[in-house]
C-alpha cells in the first residue's frame, strides 16, 4: 500500500455525486456514495462520514485522517482515505432519504475512504480461529491500536474486514483518546490503568493473551513517523480541520517512538 511519504502519493479530493445508502450498523451513520476525483476525473464508490453525523466533527475527522496516515506508513492494510467534498447539488439528491440531515449540515470537506466490496471482505465470525497470516496481522493491528490509543476495535465492534488472509482496518475517529484525558499520562510509553482497561476489551486481546510476541520489527518501524512524515501530515490536512490537537498528538507519539524499547516491553506485559 502507498504511504503518505511516497513521492507520488496524493490525498484525493472526491466531489460527491450520488448518495446510495447509509450503513445502519455504523455509529457515525456513514454513507456509500458515488464520487469523482477532482484531480484524475475517475469515478468510484466511497464511504463518507459526515462532519455533523453522530460522533463526528472537524476534530474527529482530523484524528481519523492522521490515524490512517500512520497505519499506511506502518504497512497496515487500511481503507484508502479521501476528502469528500459535499456540495449543495449533491445534498439535493438525498432529499427524503436517510442521511440527508447530516449531509445538509456538512457542506464542504468530510472524511471518507474508498469503498471495499463486502463480496470480497467479511467480518470475523464470533469465536473464529485466526489462521497464521491473520494472527501475524492481528499482532501488528493490536500494537498499532495501542500506539494510537484507539479503544474502538472492540469485541462487539470489529471495525475491520478480512479476505481470509489480510485484515482491512477502518473507523479511527476515536483514535488518540488521550486527547480527551483530564489528566495526561506524562509517560505515554508506559501503559497506565486507563490504557489497560480498554486494551483488555480489544477484539484481538483474547486471541493474543497469555503468549509472548515478537513486536520488535513492527515497533522499530515507528521510526518512520519522523519530521518528514509530520510535515506531510500538516500539509495534507484540510485547513478547516487544523487545530492544536495535532501538536499534542505529534508530541505524544514522538515520546513513544523515542521510548519504543520500553513500549515494546509494555505490549507484552499487558498480554502476560
Amino acid at each position: 500500500m502507498t504511504k503518505l511519504t511516497d513521492n507520488d502519493y496524493f490525498l484525493p479530493t472526491i466531489q460527491a455525486l450520488i448518495g446510495h445508502s447509509s450503513f445502519s450498523s455504523g455509529t457515525t451513520q456513514p454513507m456509500l456514495i458515488r464520487g469523482v476525483c477532482t484531480a484524475t476525473g475517475k469515478k468510484d464508490d466511497y464511504v463518507v462520514k459526515y462532519r455533523r453525523s453522530p460522533r463526528m466533527s472537524k476534530e474527529s475527522s482530523c484524528r481519523e485522517l492522521i490515524a490512517v496516515f500512520i497505519a499506511m506508513e506502518l504497512d497496515l492494510f487500511v481503507a484508502e482515505p479521501a476528502i469528500i467534498d459535499v456540495g449543495e447539488e449533491f445534498v439535493e439528491t438525498l432529499t427524503g432519504i436517510d442521511g440527508y440531515k447530516y449531509a445538509a449540515n456538512s457542506i464542504g470537506h468530510n472524511f471518507g475512504c474508498k469503498y471495499v466490496s463486502s463480496s470480497s471482505h467479511v467480518e470475523f465470525v464470533r469465536n473464529q480461529r485466526l489462521n497464521q497470516k491473520q494472527k501475524q496481522e492481528a499482532v501488528r493491528i493490536f500494537a498499532f491500536d495501542v500506539l494510537v490509543s484507539n479503544p474502538d476495535r472492540r469485541r462487539n465492534n470489529q471495525n475491520m474486514l478480512t479476505d481470509g488472509d489480510r485484515i482491512l482496518i477502518f473507523d479511527h475517529e476515536l483514535a488518540f483518546s488521550f486527547i480527551l484525558d483530564l489528566k495526561q499520562n506524562k509517560q505515554p510509553w508506559i501503559l497506565n490503568a486507563i490504557d489497560i482497561s480498554w486494551i483488555k476489551d480489544h477484539y484481538f486481546y483474547p486471541f493474543l493473551k497469555g503468549s509472548h510476541y515478537d513486536f520488535k520489527f513492527f515497533v522499530e518501524i515507528f521510526e518512520r513517523l519522523d519530521d518528514n512524515f509530520w510535515e506531510k501530515v500538516f500539509k495534507s490536512i484540510p485547513q478547516q480541520w487544523a487545530n492544536d490537537q495535532i501538536y499534542r498528538i505529534r508530541t505524544t507519539l514522538e515520546q513513544i517512538v523515542y521510548n519504543r524499547v520500553i513500549f515494546l516491553d509494555e505490549l507484552n506485559r499487558v498480554l502476560s
